[in-house]
């Protein structure tokens, strides 16, 4: 009987728009005639949009005056432990903007008797709001629309102006706000939420690949005096990121199974605990082979083999990596630093030959070469003992024998770049200390899209299945 009704309201609904195309149709002519599509185009996306919110309009008055709706919502009230559910009326922003007033089941939880005073702020719920997965009163389709943007655009001023010219209501604040509530939620549930249900690497060659980079953030000292602007600080802060890729028998990156992106802001542990919660889930112990490459970075190779033998993989799966780049460009450094009494030309002949000993993994060779020419041998030694203190980092024709890649085929550092492009660092090139792992968090998870054809938030899952 329900959805007799619900027809008869969208046939009604229907009729009304077909009325409405054929009053314009004079309209749409003349446009065409007169060269001007955009207007045809504005003309018909209006009235198309009026009928998307009458039509939703229709269908969620219907279903939530429904008796199964109701005992859904008492349901979902005594899963929270809320008290007496009643019905009252909410706001709700549709994908289009507009804002309806539906029918809702509010439920507060239970007071002291005795309790006279009103509750504070946030102790109740629109039940059916948290079931349908809305946040901030709007729905997914809004708020995934919306952060999108803000994932993309330079700001959050941007993004607004964006979404104001396509007739979508928007304003900064709840733009900023609902951003940020977005990011929490994907957060909390990151790992879960972007692996595949059963994805995991039995059988498969992995390769990771961490690094660390820098930023600055905005640290508000004391209020401002006389209404002027709240000074702060800008100290540099060091997100810490890693990619997990699968690599083909041939030794190329799988184009089948999408690689995994996520990084942080603090200290390194935080960095290898969150890499870890992954490793776990994908089962990273049943990998045949395990090829952790990075720079020369201590930070890195003082948790690497430690964190994979505590999750269960053998030591003679593991083969661990300097990225072969990193690798020749400190060798040049080398040279160039610390044997400056050479020539130009010396150097890059001495250059030339030692890069192939390096590919070779002769280290030996290298450190008793550039020592013999070195005139300061202290000054010397440190230079080589990025080399000396892991030759077995540096076999690269090793793991091309193994068709193993001999660096990051997709370089860490490019998805820093990447990431300051999808607005980590804001127009004023600072970033709110207390948001930015919500940030990098919430791009990281999506960043894929930058490199998908289609246009979706993630690379895995849309935004607001990533969200919930």
């Amino acid at each position: 009987m329900r959805l007799r009704k619900i027809e008869t309201l969208i046939e009604s609904a229907f009729e009304k728009f077909t009325q409405n195309v054929k009053m314009v149709l004079a309209n749409l002519v003349d446009y065409l005639l007169e060269g001007e599509l955009h207007k045809v185009e504005d003309e018909l996306h209006a009235l198309i949009t009026d009928l998307y919110n009458q039509l939703i309009l229709i269908v969620i008055i219907e279903v939530t005056n429904t008796p199964e709706m109701k005992e859904k919502a008492k349901s979902i009230g005594q899963k929270k432990g809320l008290g007496k559910i009643r019905k009252t009326t909410v706001k709700l922003q549709l994908r289009t903007g507009k804002i309806i007033t539906i029918p809702s089941f509010y439920a507060s939880r239970s007071t002291p008797k005795r309790r006279c005073k009103r509750g504070p702020n946030g102790t109740g719920c629109h039940l059916l709001l948290a079931y349908w997965g809305c946040i901030d009163k709007t729905t997914p389709g809004y708020y995934s629309y919306a952060v999108q943007l803000c994932i993309l655009c330079p700001s959050f001023e941007i993004a607004t102006q964006i979404l104001n010219n396509q007739g979508i209501a928007a304003d900064y604040k709840r733009i900023r706000r609902l951003s940020y509530r977005v990011a929490g939620e994907a957060i909390s549930n990151r790992v879960h939420n972007i692996l595949k249900p059963g994805e995991n690497v039995k059988g498969k060659r992995v390769l990771i690949a961490p690094d660390g980079g820098r930023t600055r953030t905005r640290v508000y000292k004391e209020k401002g005096e006389n209404n002027k602007r709240d000074p702060y600080d800008t100290p540099w802060r060091e997100p810490k990121l890693f990619v997990i890729h699968i690599i083909n028998e041939d030794g190329s990156m799988s184009a089948k199974e999408l690689p995994i992106y996520d990084a942080c802001i603090g200290h390194a542990n935080q960095c290898f605990d969150l890499l870890a919660q992954y490793l776990k889930a994908l089962h990273i112990e049943e990998a045949t082979e395990v090829l952790f490459i990075a720079d020369g970075a201590q930070w890195i190779w003082d948790r690497a083999q430690k964190m994979l033998v505590s999750l269960g993989v053998a030591k003679e799966k593991i083969i661990e990596a300097v990225d072969y780049y990193h690798a020749s460009e400190h060798l040049w450094q080398v040279i160039r630093d610390k044997l400056v009494h050479l020539t130009k030309k010396k150097q890059k002949e001495l250059y030339k030959w030692l890069k192939d000993e390096l590919w070779n993994g002769n280290i030996e060779t290298i450190c008793r070469e550039i020592s013999r020419l070195g005139n300061d041998q202290n000054y010397v030694k440190r230079g080589l003992t990025y080399f000396q203190d892991a030759p077995s980092r540096f076999q690269y024709s090793g793991l091309r024998q193994k068709n193993l890649p001999c660096g990051q085929q997709f370089p860490v550092d490019n998805i820093f770049y990447i990431l300051t492009i999808l607005t980590l660092v804001l127009t004023d090139v600072l970033v709110i200390s207390a948001s930015i792992r919500y940030k990098i968090g919430i791009k990281f998870n999506l960043i894929g899209a930058v490199f998908q054809p289609k246009f979706v938030v993630g690379h895995r899952y849309s935004l607001s299945q990533l969200v919930f």
